[in-house]
């Protein structure tokens, strides 16, 4: 007889221990601040060449150099990095030798990246 009350006494006082909390306790999760604090704001990229409205591009002629600035909103940003043709570039001054059509991006860490210009490199508008 002893040993069911001492077997009962147990597995009640085991019972209890392990039902007595209702719930676990919170998890702090500490934060993580936001590595891009700019997502969403997207980057515009723009160019000195010469926009021709009737053909509707963009154009410099060979052998000249354009230059390229960025802007998010009205904010000039300065510390892009431009890619010609998906190839990064050194700086922001590009010159062309051929007759081509040059596809230009601006890229930056916590920015949406720039729309792609094309800009027409030719003697003439074609």
């Amino acid at each position: 007889m002893k040993k069911i009350l001492f077997f009962i006494a147990i597995s009640t006082f085991s019972a209890i221990s392990f039902t007595s909390c209702s719930e676990d306790e919170p998890v702090m999760e500490t934060p993580t601040p936001n590595p891009n604090p700019n997502v969403g704001a997207q980057l515009k990229i723009s160019s000195d060449a010469k926009f021709i409205k009737e053909k509707n591009l963009l154009f410099v002629e060979l052998g000249q150099k354009v230059t390229l600035t960025t802007t998010s909103g009205t904010t000039p940003i300065n510390d892009v990095t431009y890619y010609v043709d998906g190839v990064k570039m050194d700086g922001n001054v590009y010159e062309h030798k051929t007759i081509a059509n040059v596809k230009f991006q601006a890229k930056r860490a916590g920015f949406i990246d720039s729309e792609i210009i094309t800009i027409q490199f030719a003697q003439h508008p074609y």
